[in-house]
């Protein structure tokens, strides 16, 4: 059974009381059964609006400007396709090939996109990372990861050019990066995300001042710089039409927090789940622990959230929720996690399901071995592109009776003319 609305329809007053009916049958039937999930409660939007219309600091200074609305890994995809355009524009008569994959650590052939560099420039390895001037703490900074050195053997590295892409609300700023400025380990992540680059602005100076600062530092280092352009250049905007042509883009169109990157989504979610757990437990008190999650009462709950996105290799529509941490044998013996809560980011609104620690979870490679970090994914049927279709399936395996998972509540949204996250609509009464 689907939950929520698939459909996007404009109620009228009629509906509003067919709905009420048809949602107390609902309930009554999820309430009785056998092996039929118990009621959730479905909430209004409205109840939580400023929550979903809360932005960062990042997001709201980048709000409007090209490319803020994609995710950190598609605007990486876009700024690969660029940087590798503008590096044959500054070297016309080079030749320049795709990435020969190698293997992985296991003897295993590598997949194009794993390979440890982005091209081949006349035999040259080159390899791109880009960042986002980001606010911080107390600063604005810019930080590349997975900058993998070969340290164990310095002689022979796994690319020989890395050229970075800075992406700021003035435009993007290329540079060759010389191996040293401000290159870091990163503890035990580092043999397995590689090392990273951190270059930081001034304590609580704003954004341009900042970027100025940055640059600077930059110019001044061993670093050279390839070229500024801005977020309207003509390329780019051809990339960014061409991603936005996907599935994805096109499912979430107009929707409550599609018109922000991953980062900002996820911390929304995650005072939206923590809202509606206080709903949820009116007699126990909530006390902030993280970003990952909050105490209730004595109760350690961790929240995941993850959009339903569609998966090009597989063909298929699914979420993946990363990060989790579960026991694991030399890493951590025990954890303090008593719930963990998913919220399920799709285009008829916010699924919230208690998980039962065990359905849907595997490992992430070598993270797994050093962090002992997992993942839950639960995917939809292959070669199945209607994302309505797809839902109805992943619901019904999350719901199922072979596991001990529970939907809790859901936040449904509807599709209006004209419509902005500034002006939710209720689109179902509020079950208690």
């Amino acid at each position: 059974m689907t939950r929520g609305p698939i459909h996007s329809v404009r109620l009228q007053p009629c509906k509003v009381a067919l709905l009420l009916a048809a949602w107390f049958v609902v309930t009554c039937l999820f309430a009785s059964g056998p092996g039929v999930p118990l009621a959730f409660k479905v909430l209004s939007p409205w109840r939580f609006k400023e929550i979903l219309d809360h932005r960062t600091v990042n997001a709201k200074t980048y709000k409007g400007l090209p490319l803020a609305d994609f995710s950190e890994k598609v605007r990486g995809t876009i700024f690969k396709s660029f940087a590798r355009q503008q590096d044959q524009n500054l070297n016309p008569g080079a030749a320049f090939q795709e990435p020969k994959a190698g293997l992985c650590v296991n003897g295993q052939q590598r997949s194009q996109g794993m390979a440890e560099y982005d091209w081949l420039r006349d035999g040259v390895r080159v390899q791109l990372k880009s960042s986002q001037l980001a606010w911080g703490r107390d600063h604005w900074c810019v930080h590349f990861t997975g900058v993998k050195i070969n340290r164990e053997n310095p002689d022979l590295p796994y690319f020989d050019d890395l050229l970075l892409a800075l992406y700021t609300p003035r435009g993007i700023y290329m540079y060759r990066h010389d191996l040293k400025f401000h290159l870091s380990t990163n503890g035990i992540r580092t043999d397995i995300g590689g090392c990273k680059i951190q270059v930081n602005g001034p304590s609580r100076a704003p954004w341009p001042e900042a970027l100025d600062v940055i640059l600077e530092k930059m110019d001044g280092s061993g670093c050279t710089c390839l070229g500024f352009f801005t977020l309207g250049d003509a390329m780019l905007s051809e990339l960014a039409l061409e991603s936005r042509k996907g599935k994805v883009p096109q499912t979430y169109l107009g929707l409550p927090l599609a018109d922000v990157g991953s980062a900002a989504r996820g911390k929304c979610l995650h005072d939206l789940v923590k809202a509606v757990d206080i709903i949820l437990n009116p007699a126990c008190t909530i006390r902030e622990v993280d970003t990952r999650g909050w105490f209730r009462g004595q109760c350690m709950v961790e929240c995941r959230s993850a959009q339903l996105y569609w998966h090009k290799t597989k063909r298929s529509w699914g979420f993946i929720f990363y990060g989790i941490e579960f026991p694991a044998s030399d890493i951590r013996e025990s954890t303090s996690m008593g719930d963990l809560l998913l919220a399920l980011y799709t285009p008829c609104g916010i699924y919230i399901y208690r998980h039962d620690l065990q359905f849907g979870i595997s490992a992430v490679g070598v993270a797994t071995e050093a962090l002992g970090h997992n993942k839950i994914e639960v995917a939809g049927p292959r070669h199945v592109e209607d994302w309505q279709v797809a839902l109805v399936a992943i619901l019904g395996k999350l719901d199922a009776n072979t596991n001990g998972c529970q939907c809790l509540a859901f936040i449904p949204f509807r599709r209006m003319e004209g419509w902005s996250s500034n002006d939710l609509a209720l689109a179902e009464p509020e079950q208690e």
